[in-house]
Order: structure tokens, then sequence, then C-alpha cells
């Protein structure tokens, strides 16, 4: 009996859903008490995960030359703690760039609506209109960041590693976005000596990392500090976060 051939399947590639938290426009304070302004944007809530981030490889992210226009193509490594829901660490500033690239594209959005926020962004996030130190407030609490609290006696704990994305809500935001301080270092689009040259390039000039990570103190994961790096550099203490310009709608 003849037998008939089986149709093929085909993956449905499943463009990652982020939570999108609105930062309303206007003035706030950052760094020493200098002031700016910035227009509404959306911030993600949560730092991107490996399984958000394995979607860019499945889809041939590594091998598709329009994300790396000006950027410098890397082989991928992997995450130190691979756990789906774990920040994705072990990413440099390219491969981050690239990534907000591709997910910009696949949400069919405007080129440049989804990126890395300026640090300029980031800390708005996390600091609020009128500057805290922390994102919850003005003094650490024990517990209510993934740090290292013993190196500065500032509590019982340090786990030695990332922690699932959004464990610790209760050390969100007045807006709810999670994970500012602590967990992992998250890349910015500035570079580090000059925080009005956002536009991507491979002249190898330092960017910034915001929001200290699993293995620092207190101290150095509140909402002030700056992190300066090589763009190639990457580690279990580096992570992103995204951000969009426009509000995105849910995907379906």
């Amino acid at each position: 009996m003849k037998t008939q051939p089986q149709p093929q399947r085909t993956r449905r590639l499943r463009v990652p859903d982020i939570a999108w938290i609105e930062i309303p426009g206007g003035p706030f304070i950052y760094q020493g008490g200098e002031t700016g302004e910035l227009p509404t944007f959306w911030i993600a809530r949560y730092p991107v995960a490996n399984a958000q981030y394995q979607t860019f490889i499945d889809d041939g992210g590594y091998e598709e030359p329009r994300w790396w226009v000006d950027l410098v193509r890397p082989t991928p490594e992997p995450s130190r703690w691979p756990q789906p829901n774990r920040p994705r660490t072990d990413i440099n500033w390219y491969e981050a760039v690239a990534f907000t690239r591709w997910l910009n594209a696949k949400l069919g959005l405007p080129e440049g609506s989804l990126r890395l926020p300026t640090e300029l962004e980031w800390e708005k996030a996390a600091r609020g209109e009128h500057g805290r130190i922390y994102p919850w407030g003005e003094e650490y609490r024990s517990g209510y960041a993934n740090v290292d609290e013993k190196m500065a006696d500032a509590g019982q704990w340090s786990l030695g590693q990332t922690t699932a994305v959004g464990l610790y809500p209760h050390g969100g935001s007045s807006e709810g976005v999670a994970d500012l301080a602590g967990n992992v270092w998250e890349w910015c689009l500035n570079k580090f000596d000059d925080v009005t040259v956002a536009t991507p390039d491979d002249s190898g000039d330092s960017r910034v990392l915001r929001g200290g990570c699993w293995i620092d103190d207190p101290d150095i994961a509140c909402a002030a500090p700056r992190l300066r790096d090589h763009p190639e550099g990457r580690d279990n203490s580096r992570g992103v976060r995204l951000l969009s310009s426009i509000l995105i709608e849910p995907v379906r």
C-alpha cells in the first residue's frame, strides 16, 4: 500500500512578549542634582530573559547581516545560568543592539522605535522625577535586590548568582519596573564619555552599564553609579533591558 507523504511541520517563531511600563515625560533629577527633561517612553518591566534572547539565536540572528550594520559580530556564548526565566548574561553591547534591531523588525515597528535606553532614560526610570537613591526610595532595604549585602554589612543575603527576573517585586520602582537595582548590569545606548552620542558604531569607544549586579554591594547597585566597559566586553554580570519610544500592542 502506497503511503501518503506527511506534511512538513514548520516551527512557529514566538516573538518575545515584553511587558512595557510607561515612564511619563517631563523634568527629572539625575546624577548629582542635575536636571533634565525627556518625552514619554516605555521601558521593559524586566531585563531580557534567556528564553527571549534565544528566539533571536534560533531565528538566525547571528547570521543575518542587516542586524549587524556598523557593529562587530561575535560568536554567541551561552548564558552562565541558562534557566529560561533568568536574565540573559554574557552578551556584549554589539549583541544587545543587534537583538533590539531584530525584535524591532519582527514587531513591524518604525525603525529605531525599540532600542537600548540611553543612560538618562534608564536613570529616570530608576530614580523617578525627584531623583530617588534606589528605585524604591532613599535607603537600601535588605532583601529588596539581588546584591551582595554581606560585603557592606547591609544584610544577610549574598546569593552569588543571578535570580529569575522579577523575583524582587517589592524592590521595583514606583511605576513598577523591576530589577533596576542588582541582578545584572544593563547596557545603555550612549557612549561613556559623551552621553549625547547614542548612535551605534564599531569604533570600540566605551559604552555605559547601569544598575549593579548580583556580585556588587548595595552602594554600587543604587541608581546613579555609571560603569564603563568596552562594547565587546561580556561576562556573567552583564545583561540588557529594552526601551520603546512608542506604545507597543501585546503580541498575539
